[in-house]
């Protein structure tokens, strides 16, 4: 082979050997607590399949829900479409020993639900249809705030 070539063809493995003996990317947001949301045993049928499927997808955002000054994670399970959020897990390390996230709240029956966090409440807003309604436009909405109970570890309904 001639000399000329030997540097093109080194310049031409170079990248490709690098690109070899680099990891593979991390895990996104949405696919951590996609994952965390289907393995918790308490996820309804429903929405583990919505989301194994591929029919809905996880939505995250962050807030200190649990009072100790460390992001917790709100992962709202969404459907294209007219439905919009469907379901509402909260995720914290919170409570555990070893660190891993755990789901510590879930709402998994909504349709068209919004999500806020205010005071450091988890607020869940969802429409109050009356006859005639719009899809768009509700006659009403149902405001539900959970608050973070230190002794159980988990976001429960304020009254």
């Amino acid at each position: 082979m001639p000399r000329r070539w030997l540097a093109p063809l080194v310049a031409l493995a170079l990248p490709a050997a690098a690109a070899a003996q680099t990891s593979p990317p991390e895990q996104t947001p949405q696919q951590l607590f996609e994952q965390a949301i289907v393995q918790d045993t308490r996820t309804t049928s429903q929405i583990r399949t919505l989301l194994q499927t591929d029919a809905g997808f996880v939505a995250p955002s962050f807030a200190d829900l649990t009072g100790d000054a460390k992001m917790d994670a709100i992962a709202q399970v969404r459907m294209p479409g007219a439905a919009g959020t469907v379901a509402v897990y909260a995720l914290s390390t919170d409570g555990t020993s070893d660190g891993r996230l755990r789901v510590v709240f879930r709402s998994q029956a909504l349709y068209r639900a919004t999500v806020a966090v205010a005071g450091g409440a988890l607020v869940v807003s969802v429409p109050q249809y009356a006859s005639g309604d719009d899809v768009c436009c509700p006659a009403a909405r149902e405001r539900r705030s959970y608050a973070w109970n230190a002794r159980t570890h988990h976001l429960v309904r304020q009254h």
